[in-house]
């Protein structure tokens, strides 16, 4: 693997950011781009799919289409209907390269709905109005209800059957891919995974980093989608700071320099051009990233795609 012999094993963690995610896309076509491959994937929400082309070495070849299409049908469908959809185009492409034998480890984020009387407004009706309160608490920085009935579940491709991690199989990724992504507030489509009843990794696990870095890795990558300071959820319950340390991990943190909403990408609406840019700032920060640490791998810079 290229930079083992300096790097040991790596782990990256992708944040979720809606739209946003485009930029953490960007970063990982370039870790491809010049050889790098973790030996653990982190995901939550929309940074699934990104980590899950990236663990199987196919971030580069769908680049910023996905979220072109995804950020154009969002306005027409709704979102639980992109999600869906792009879940039936990418599902069978994922299950069979993140289950093939000698395949880095996937994680997946997702947040369990403990308590029953939130499972009956979580898969009902009332969905939407608690979304938006939930919303609402971020800002004023209350993880009251989170507390009392979410839970962080984080399925592994690489859990041994009978343990007691979750574990993520070709027969429930698909519920466990939309389960992590369903939003109260936009999404109309209730989760399930194995019949229990879930809601977006956001609002307890949006960045699994600490889960990465308890599966022995030496280098920890964590990716955000905002020039602010990374947390582990939407409560900013947990800062994963820059040159910090995680069970013995060291913490290199990329995002941002900038807001994408001045790029013209904001979390649930985008322009082309704005993506596109997004997209180019990602992968440019993913090669300034690698240049500046040099002992995670030994190629040279080389860049010469075209966004696609």
């Amino acid at each position: 693997m290229t930079g083992a012999a300096t790097r040991g094993r790596l782990g990256i963690a992708v944040a979720s950011g809606m739209l946003k995610g485009v930029y953490g896309h960007g970063v990982l076509a370039a870790f491809e781009e010049r050889g790098v491959r973790a030996d653990v994937y982190g995901t939550a929400s929309s940074s699934g799919l990104s980590g899950g082309l990236a663990a199987i070495g196919r971030a580069r070849q769908t680049g910023v289409g996905y979220w072109l299409g995804a950020a154009a049908a969002a306005t027409e469908k709704g979102m639980s209907t992109v999600v869906l959809d792009s879940i039936a185009e990418y599902g069978p492409l994922l299950r069979e390269g993140l289950f093939r034998p000698g395949a880095p480890e996937y994680l997946l984020a997702a947040s369990k709905v403990t308590d029953p009387a939130a499972a009956e407004t979580t898969q009902g009706p009332g969905a939407k109005a608690l979304g938006r309160r939930l919303l609402r608490d971020v800002f004023a920085g209350d993880r009251g209800w989170v507390r009392q009935n979410l839970a962080p579940v984080v399925f592994s491709t690489q859990a041994p059957p009978g343990s007691d991690r979750p574990r993520l199989t070709p027969e429930n990724y698909d519920a466990v891919a939309y389960a992590s992504t369903r939003m109260l507030h936009a999404w109309s489509v209730p989760a399930e995974v194995d019949g229990e009843p879930y809601v977006d990794a956001s609002y307890t696990c949006s960045c699994p980093a600490r889960e990465v870095a308890a599966r022995g890795v030496d280098v920890l990558v964590a990716i955000g989608s905002d020039p602010f300071p990374l947390f582990r959820d939407l409560y900013a319950s947990e800062e994963i700071a820059d040159g910090s340390r995680l069970d013995g991990a060291r913490v290199l943190v990329v995002k941002p320099e900038q807001d994408l909403k001045d790029l013209g990408v904001d979390y649930a609406a985008a322009t082309a051009e704005g993506l596109t840019l997004a997209y180019r700032t990602g992968l440019d920060a993913g090669h300034r990233f690698l240049d500046g640490h040099p002992g995670l791998t030994a190629a040279p810079r080389t860049h010469q795609e075209e966004v696609a």
